[in-house]
């Protein structure tokens, strides 16, 4: 019996070959779109869950409160936290640091490797994290002092097939260490990311090789991160009185002495990846998260919209099929059956496509948003299984309609002049073209205000001239004697117009605050200031611009002992009364008080991304402290002018990697995960508009079919193509109208909100609802336009004779 319902499909399918064609392709782009988004935010969501111990271990973040009000959170925290914290807290089972180091040189059989992802860890990683050996014991691969571990693609890359075990690795050309396992590769899904793992000791042997001890420094902060667990039972909450106690004791005197309230939080392993809090990478956040799963779920409401429009509008033409199989037998059940398997099959056909088409779109997918997720794999089961349920599901729906309508008439009320679209069935169907072109339009919106934002941020006026403007890492302390004699060669060269060194990169979120304040004020009357060690001449150098005095000069020999630049804000902040330069203030960051006077104000410049506001800023010159040279370039071939740089850093450093950022694309880089935002918006927006079209079009072939009699009267009286096609449209594009005064304040209201994220932000675009509303008027117009003028350019008499 089933399968004569699914001859009768297919072939009632076969014969409306426009309509069916419309329904499974709006279905199957919307199931795709669906698809890839359900894989995009499943990969989100699946963040360091792989690790047994997730559930119990957290991460120990620092939270600074300024006097003034000021309050920021870290996600790194001070080197002696984590020692200090499992001999102190009996309820911390382990405590362990993951500190990511720089670019460093290894050499393996006098052959060099430029090797990234490199971190110090404690011996207890690989126990508390699952990342599995491939060679090694969990328990001792990190015990020693210059031992590592490498991830499975770095041992092929620096031993081939051979076993790396026992083998040498010189680091730097200034110490080596022993392989004692290999990992496999880090998951994509992992926050933790490496390449190779040195034991923490061995961070610890080459400090006191130069006589520091990072774990006595309690206020400097580092890319250092202090991993805890718990032991069983023990919760975050319960350990917050013993957290605070354990930062008062430590860290307490020391904050209060600079003007600072300090305290831990302990953030779940689960939440690192969504909640950022003060981490400084490019993550997703979750609330990103749920915009993207609503626009899978508007997308695929989109083309079920489509769907269940076009059967139910097709019902009143079927009326004459139900009337006659009734006088031949049919009974009401294998009506109802009928019309269900027939939709069924138009769902099931779409999900064969949408998955077609997820795996063509889907390198296109993973590029935009810099992922490598695969369509195909055991995860996925579940995911299409839901899919195919939902696919079924909705034909059951759309089916259900006219099978329980259409099958309860009787047969002789059906052949005398078959069934009229009542009102509500009308009603329901422009109700079901509104929702599908609100949501459209609305995307559109929301996809100009994020463009609108992107482009602000990129081209904004920073206050200072970020093009041509080159960052070299000095920061390796065996760098610091080469550092004046690679400066000065540079110097030499006809294309660098300036250099000067830092220790503030520009354009990222990595910053150093201390207290500042006015010579003769209370601490507790200090300022958080972003603190930039500059060489003579950076201000000049980057193009800020003075608003008063002057830049940092050799002219004068003073300006290195005693000498301070700052911005506006700090001007504000710290209450300098004019002339405001020759005014006091000091420094207090130090283990004593640096004093000086104000030589230069500079207006307020972004020395982080747009997504930051403008804090104060004190400057100074403080030898050796500044390792992060910036080098002004003039106009020329980039790639020309970075060998000839990269060529002197070769002859004076050739053991250190050469390690350099343009500004801009730094910049570039803050913004990925609006560029992302964006680009899903547009595309998203443009596939929603195409897939209501595709209803909108279906539609309008539908009644034009439905009135093909009174378009042949019309003509026969003498209406004109143009007059015709006004008619058949004018209903739809009320339609489309009523849509665009729904959408507009809905988008408003949502992207005001998102705006409001940001404390550098564009003006509303208020142009993008009539361009929106435009757009999809006449997109509207174009497709009702091609059925509407061929209904109206058919000849009457066909027209008539038809009915």
């Amino acid at each position: 019996m089933i399968r004569n319902y699914i001859k009768v499909a297919l072939r009632h399918l076969m014969r409306n070959k426009g309509i069916t064609a419309i329904n499974i392709a709006g279905l199957a782009i919307g199931m795709a779109c669906c698809i890839l988004i359900v894989l995009f935010v499943k990969d989100e969501l699946s963040y360091n869950s792989f690790h047994t111990n997730a559930p119990s271990v957290y991460r120990l973040n620092c939270m600074i409160k300024e006097n003034n009000g000021w309050e920021g959170q870290m996600s790194i925290s001070q080197f002696g936290a984590a020692p200090t914290l499992k001999r102190e807290l009996s309820r911390v089972k382990e405590a362990l640091r993951f500190y990511q180091a720089n670019e460093v040189i290894v050499s393996v059989n006098n052959e060099k490797f430029r090797q990234e992802n490199t971190v110090f860890a404690d011996e207890g990683f690989f126990r508390l994290f699952d990342f599995p050996l491939l060679s090694g014991n969990a328990a001792s691969v990190l015990k020693e002092p210059y031992t590592a571990v490498l991830s499975e693609r770095t041992a092929k890359k620096f031993f081939g097939n051979e076993s790396p075990i026992g083998k040498m690795i010189r680091v730097q050309d200034d110490y080596d260490c022993m392989v004692t396992g290999v990992a496999k590769d880090v998951p994509a899904n992992s926050d933790l990311q490496f390449d190779m793992v040195f034991s923490f000791s061995t961070y610890m042997q080459n400090n006191a090789k130069i006589g520091r001890d990072p774990e006595t420094i309690w206020f400097g902060f580092t890319s250092n991160q202090t991993f805890v667990q718990l032991a069983p039972g023990v919760t975050p909450a319960a350990m917050d009185k013993e957290l605070k106690a354990f930062a008062d004791k430590h860290v307490g005197p020391l904050a209060k002495n600079l003007g600072t309230q300090f305290q831990y939080r302990l953030q779940p392993l689960a939440d690192i990846h969504l909640y950022p809090d003060g981490d400084t990478g490019t993550h997703e956040n979750l609330s990103r998260l749920y915009i993207y799963g609503c626009i899978g779920f508007f997308i695929i409401l989109i083309a079920c919209i489509n769907f269940m429009n076009l059967v139910t509008a097709r019902a009143s033409e079927r009326a004459m099929e139900v009337g006659l199989r009734k006088v031949m037998g049919a009974e009401r059940k294998a009506l109802i059956m009928q019309f269900l398997v027939e939709s069924v099959m138009v769902c099931i056909m779409s999900f064969v496509l949408a998955i077609l088409l997820a795996a063509i779109l889907m390198p296109g997918f993973n590029y935009v948003t810099d992922k490598t997720m695969a369509l195909f794999g055991t995860g996925q089961i579940p995911m299409f299984t839901t899919l195919l349920l939902i696919a079924v599901a909705v034909g059951l729906f759309a089916g259900s309609y006219p099978a329980l309508y259409l099958s309860s008439f009787l047969p002789v009320r059906i052949l005398k002049g078959g069934l009229k679209s009542s009102g509500h069935r009308s009603l329901f169907r422009k109700t079901l073209v509104v929702s599908q072109f609100t949501i459209a339009i609305a995307l559109i919106i929301a996809t100009v205000v994020i463009y609108s934002q992107l482009r602000y941020m990129q081209q904004k006026d920073l206050g200072y001239n970020k093009n041509g403007l080159l960052t070299l890492y000095l920061n390796n302390s065996k760098q610091a004697p080469y550092r004046e004699p690679f400066k000065n060669e540079l110097s030499r060269l006809p294309f660098v117009k300036q250099t000067a060194y830092t220790n503030m990169p520009l354009g990222g979120q990595s910053v150093s605050n201390n207290p500042v304040g006015r010579e003769g004020t209370r601490e507790d009357e200090s300022v958080s200031s972003i603190i930039v060690n500059a060489d003579f001449n950076y201000f000049t150098n980057i193009g800020a611009k003075f608003v008063a005095g002057r830049d940092f000069s050799e002219k004068y020999p003073s300006d290195s002992l005693d000498a301070f630049v700052i911005n506006k804000t700090a001007v504000a902040k710290l209450q300098l009364k004019e002339p405001v330069i020759g005014s006091r203030i000091e420094w207090r960051g130090g283990s004593k008080p640096r004093k000086g006077q104000v030589i230069g104000v500079v207006e307020d410049f972004n020395m982080q991304n747009l997504r930051l506001p403008i804090e104060p800023m004190v400057s100074m010159i403080r030898n050796g402290a500044a390792g992060m040279l910036t080098i002004r370039l003039e106009p020329g071939e980039r790639q020309a002018q970075l060998a000839r740089i990269e060529q002197i850093w070769k002859k004076l450093m050739p053991t250190f990697p050469f390690n350099y950022r343009f500004v801009e694309d730094e910049l570039g880089n803050e913004y990925r995960a609006e560029q992302r935002s964006g680009s899903l918006f547009g595309a998203y927006a443009g596939l929603a508009i195409i897939i209501a079209c595709l209803g909108l079009f279906g539609l309008a072939m539908l009644v034009a079919r439905q009135r093909t009699k009174e378009i042949g009267i019309r003509k026969v009286l003498g209406a004109s193509v143009g007059s015709i096609t006004a008619l058949l449209s004018k209903d739809f594009l009320q339609l489309v109208a009523i849509s665009i005064l729904i959408s507009s304040p809905l988008a408003w209201f949502g992207m005001n909100k998102w705006l409001a994220e940001f404390p550098f932000r564009v003006d509303f675009p208020w142009w993008s609802f009539a361009a929106a509303g435009l757009l999809a008027l006449l997109i509207a117009f174009l497709t009702i336009s091609f059925q509407s003028v061929k209904a109206a350019l058919l000849n009457p008499v066909r027209s008539l004779r038809s009915e």
